[in-house]
């Protein structure tokens, strides 16, 4: 195994890819078994914006070369993109993405998550590990995407855990909500006990019998 240091732009170019289309998959697997709700919603985006993800790493190999990615899978058969260096190295962060996930929300959250994190410090761990400084630059800016994809994750997650109803409203923002909860605080306070009444010693005048009519 060649040294990373001798990595080549192609065959980062083909390794961060490999990494989206994964990632791509991983969203595209968890809309299919989540039930309906935002999480579904939102992993349902970000597998939508799967193609302009990988454009955005197209683009940046056109900006560097002044021409556009050659037929990566052409390619493979002579470059062996997925025996590279940096391929092996990335497909360590995909590590997450075979956990099954069901209907378990958090538990997709708490992935997503941690594969963002995980791809955050593997970014910013190498980025300047490169002789080519065009590899660098790329993933430099693959750091800041991943960024930005990764803080709308931890957002939802952050609602959820700050949820108390299903639709998602404090009790402090809702006007109903705000009294119920007032008027049970009331109620739950502790009430002193009214003297009680004394009963009247009199008792009600009794009913003489009536007399029997002689025949």
């Amino acid at each position: 195994m060649k040294s990373l240091k001798k990595t080549t732009f192609l065959e980062a170019i083909a390794a961060a890819i490999d990494h989206e289309k994964k990632r791509f998959h991983f969203f595209e697997k968890a809309v299919d078994s989540l039930k309906p709700g935002q999480v579904k919603d939102l992993f349902h985006q970000m597998a939508l914006d799967g193609d302009a993800n990988i454009k955005f790493i197209q683009d940046i190999y056109k900006q560097a070369e002044g021409k556009e990615l050659p037929n990566l899978k052409q390619l493979n058969a002579i470059e062996k993109f997925h025996s590279s260096t940096i391929q092996k190295m990335m497909d360590k962060l995909d590590r997450n993405k075979a956990v099954e996930i069901g209907t378990n929300e958090k538990k997709a959250l708490e992935l997503a998550i941690r594969e963002g994190e995980d791809a955050r410090n593997f970014y910013n761990k190498i980025r300047n590990k490169f002789s080519d400084p065009k590899i660098n630059l790329l993933f430099q800016k693959l750091s800041h995407f991943n960024d930005s994809n990764t803080s709308l994750i931890e957002a939802q997650a952050m609602a959820m855990e700050q949820a108390v109803t299903t639709d998602q409203v404090f009790f402090w923002e809702d006007e109903s909500l705000l009294a119920e909860v007032n008027a049970h605080s009331k109620s739950s306070a502790p009430k002193s006990k009214a003297p009680s009444k004394k009963t009247s010693s009199k008792s009600s005048p009794k009913k003489s019998p009536a007399k029997k009519k002689a025949k």
